[in-house]
């Protein structure tokens, strides 16, 4: 199997590339478990003091769960090891005690966008998209929303999970789903000098503010994963999904 993450390190960055055969870089089970090694590699490098991830080149961050897998859930105890799944990359990022950046370059979509979220800072391309669709194709966006609650606010949230529509550059700054948009072309090499600056505040003050900080996105993780398991079951169960589902994979998904 092609390895499905790489790293590269610039001084003491270490950038993670996303490496999914396919250039949209879905989450399978295969990706979120290299994913979640690369994170804690590099967290325990002692030669690293920030890191960057990545989507690559020319390559989307993430469009979101891999369809060949979700397409599989059949609305019972499947879903609930799929959401703990989701739960735990997350929450895997959030731990990591050094400086994270999410370069978000092409798109980021439902959990890929979910996902960037996690991160200390987020660079964009100017020309990236964010986009959770998940309500109008028939999944549930009780993670995503409670996500975005707690970044943007309630009634940001409610334009963007009921909107469903694509948030540029531009726009995901207004709601403060990025923290800076560079040209596609120098994108990755700003995400590092931004890694580099997170890096040099002393560690002890920056780990404990981090904690600190992260916390409260853990504890919202948590207390969504109950609901999120019982409303995916509910989606799952009566195939709401199937007609996406269909329209990317084909009528013999």
């Amino acid at each position: 199997m092609t390895n499905l993450v790489s790293f590269e390190d610039y001084d003491a960055v270490r950038v993670i590339t996303l490496n999914h055969p396919n250039q949209h870089n879905p989450f399978n089970i295969d990706l979120e478990n290299s994913i979640m090694h690369a994170l804690q590699a590099a967290d325990t490098d002692t030669t690293i003091d920030a890191i960057v991830v990545y989507g690559g080149k020319g390559r989307s961050f993430s469009v979101g769960g891999d369809f060949n897998e979700v397409k599989l859930l059949s609305g019972g105890e499947d879903v609930d090891r799929w959401i703990d799944r989701i739960m735990n990359l997350y929450s895997t990022v959030l731990k990591v005690k050094k400086p994270t950046i999410a370069c978000i370059d092409g798109m980021a979509i439902g959990i890929g966008f979910q996902f960037a979220m996690m991160f200390d800072w987020r660079v964009i391309a100017d020309t990236g998209v964010l986009i959770m669709p998940e309500l109008k194709h028939g999944i549930g966006c009780t993670i995503g929303s409670s996500i975005l609650a707690k970044i943007c606010g309630y009634h940001a949230m409610k334009e963007i999970v009921y909107g469903c529509e694509p948030i540029n550059a531009e726009n995901a700054l207004q709601y403060h789903l990025a923290n800076e948009i560079y040209p596609q072309e120098h994108l990755l090499s700003h995400a590092i000098q931004r890694a580099k600056k997170l890096a040099e505040y002393p560690i002890v003050s920056f780990n404990n503010t981090k904690q600190a900080i992260n916390k409260s996105m853990i504890d919202t993780l948590v207390l969504t994963t109950a609901e999120s398991k019982e409303t995916h079951r509910a989606c799952f169960a009566t195939k709401s999904a199937e007609q996406h589902f269909i329209s990317i994979l084909g009528e013999k998904y």
